[in-house]
């Protein structure tokens, strides 16, 4: 087979893209992606490698920098391609527990890993923060169950689907309309107005009324939530209780 030929803009973007990896913290493939960049651009043509240096502290694809241990990810990893099981100790809000996982996928945002994966123990899906899985092991003796496999960029969309909904609506300015456009969850439910400023308005399950309020708290003076009244009220108990901290 003859070796891949690219032109002098693709070898670029490759080599730019296949670099952003080094700002994780961690990653799935140990220290195989470095050596993977290192081994691309060493049999580049040399005037393509002149042109990586002049942008090399000029172009960056970066992300939040947080460290974790690798193998939080290595063993998810594995067992998506081997189609297995992983038993993890998790810890979460309400303390530790070790459970049985079907790992859909994994995906990053804001530089956190995440898992979304099929959970034995609770008998639903549940999205897993990789920095959060103290220890995993491949689990060979609990089956694979080949229905609890999906996209990672719809697991949970079936399940939303038949949840009780309610309709989230906030204002906002045109910089929350700039920091939620490009929100996997936010961003295809924002109608713009003509100075610049928009209206967010999402169907959300009732039960993950604070998940998505959250994220819109994090916007500050920038998004003003005005339904539902349930929403409302949980902003003005967070306002509250960040006022008494500066008594």
């Amino acid at each position: 087979m003859p070796p891949i030929s690219f032109s002098e803009n693709e070898a670029i973007a490759i080599f730019f893209a296949c670099q952003a990896l080094q700002y994780f913290g961690s990653l799935p493939f140990d220290e195989s992606a470095a050596a993977a960049v290192h081994k691309f651009y060493h049999y580049l043509p040399e005037d393509v490698k002149e042109q990586i240096e002049q942008l090399r502290n000029k172009v960056v694809i970066w992300n939040p920098y947080r460290s974790m241990d690798s193998a939080c990810l290595q063993t998810p990893l594995q067992a998506i391609m081997r189609k297995s099981v992983v038993t993890i100790t998790y810890k979460s809000d309400e303390g530790q527990t070790v459970r049985d996982i079907q790992p859909i996928g994994l995906y990053s945002s804001e530089g956190y890993w995440y898992c979304p994966a099929f959970c034995h123990l609770r008998r639903t899906y549940r999205l897993f923060r990789a920095d959060r899985i103290l220890s995993s092991h491949l689990n060979e003796e609990v089956a694979y169950r080949e229905e609890y496999n999906r996209s990672v960029f719809e697991w949970i969309t079936p399940d939303l689907a038949y949840s009780e909904q309610i309709t989230l609506v906030a204002k906002l300015t045109p910089v929350g309309v700039r920091q939620l456009e490009s929100n996997v969850w936010f961003g295809s439910h924002i109608e713009l107005h003509e100075d610049g400023g928009g209206t967010l308005r999402k169907r959300i399950p009732v039960k993950k009324l604070t998940f998505f309020t959250d994220m819109i708290w994090a916007l500050g003076e920038a998004a003003t939530i005005t339904e539902p009244l349930e929403a409302v009220h949980y902003i003005r108990q967070k306002v509250e209780r960040v006022r008494l901290q500066y008594l």
